[in-house]
């Protein structure tokens, strides 16, 4: 029986023993190589003869991929794929999986309770309490603005947007939507309104980004969509940082052109220290950590593990995000 090589490019969990008991269960036999590659220039030399690749925020980009002689799948811990060049997989043959279904009640669950924080004042309000203070506090903005007075734009509806726009309406938030894939039988079977981008923006209250990063969504709220948004509006960010051109936050944050930010993705990640945005007393900030629970963690690491297994065993993977880009050039 051929002797498969799988190597995990690199990971933030303290072990890969979910993935090892995915993999030995397959009966496959599989030799499992764990590294930590931060660059594709420190991955190159331990690929060349792998048969899949496992991988968590490592660049894939078209040098590491043709470095790759027999390689079949690259499945990612996650649902975005914007670190693997998919043009350059599929030129090579090799399909490019996720995990679709992943977090999506972490991250949905995650994306209200910015709204909440946001709606509620709720930061600030705890600050003042720890320094000793009691009473009516500070507003910023004003006193909060009753939820079912107030609309929440979705931008990108896939299974995220989806399900944060369900709890959205369980809330009473009227809900608004932008996603150019969308036709319009499927917005009505949602029960969400259709606009567009500028239209969404102008009339919301709360923005929620949760499209994929692309070069098409690279910018995408930049210097003239901040214009276009309520002075009383918030941004919130739970997709990619790049989706967002921080520059123009920092100064919309700065000059009133919005009220505030919750953020759960930046440009750079660790931002650095001297990072302006930081400052910031009307931004509410997590560490990308949004689709964190145990469950969560659980179910991405099988999944990962299984869609290489579906491929190596000759069967369909549950997801294939290149598949416009795949030929029988191996």
């Amino acid at each position: 029986m051929t002797q498969y090589k799988v190597v995990i490019t690199d990971f933030g969990m303290p072990d890969n023993d979910i993935e090892q008991e995915e993999l030995t269960n397959s009966g496959l036999p599989i030799e499992l190589v764990r590294l930590n590659a931060k660059t594709p220039q420190e991955l190159i030399p331990h690929v060349a003869d792998a048969d899949g690749l496992i991988v968590q925020w490592t660049q894939i980009n078209s040098e590491v991929i043709d470095s790759l002689s027999k390689c079949k799948v690259i499945s990612r811990y996650g649902i975005g794929v914007d670190m693997v060049d998919l043009v350059a997989a599929g030129k090579h043959g090799i399909m490019v999986c996720n995990s679709p279904d992943y977090c999506i009640e972490e991250v949905s669950t995650h994306t209200i309770s910015f709204l909440l924080m946001l709606n509620r004042h709720i930061l600030v309000q705890h600050q003042f309490v720890r320094d000793r203070k009691w009473g009516t506090g500070p507003a910023p903005g004003g006193a909060p603005v009753r939820l079912s007075t107030q609309t929440l734009g979705v931008v990108g509806l896939g299974n995220i947007g989806r399900a944060v726009a369900e709890r959205a309406k369980c809330l009473g938030l009227t809900v608004v939507g932008f996603d150019p894939y969308l036709k319009a039988d499927q917005f009505a079977a949602l029960g969400i309104t259709s606009l567009s981008l500028d239209d969404l923006l102008a009339q919301s209250d709360y923005v929620a980004l949760h499209c994929p990063l692309t070069d098409e969504t690279r910018n995408l709220i930049s210097t003239a969509q901040f214009a276009k948004m309520k002075p009383s509006a918030y941004l919130i960010n739970m997709a990619r940082g790049p989706i967002v051109d921080q520059a123009a936050l920092y100064i919309a944050l700065t000059n009133g052109t919005i009220a505030g930010a919750a953020l759960d993705v930046l440009s750079k990640e660790p931002p650095e220290p001297t990072d302006l945005l930081l400052q910031l007393e009307n931004v509410l900030f997590t560490p990308h950590t949004s689709s964190w629970s145990g469950e969560s963690s659980i179910q991405l690491r099988r999944s990962t593990a299984r869609n290489v297994i579906d491929v190596l065993q000759g069967k369909p993977p549950r997801s294939v995000v290149n598949k416009q880009y795949l030929n029988n050039g191996r």
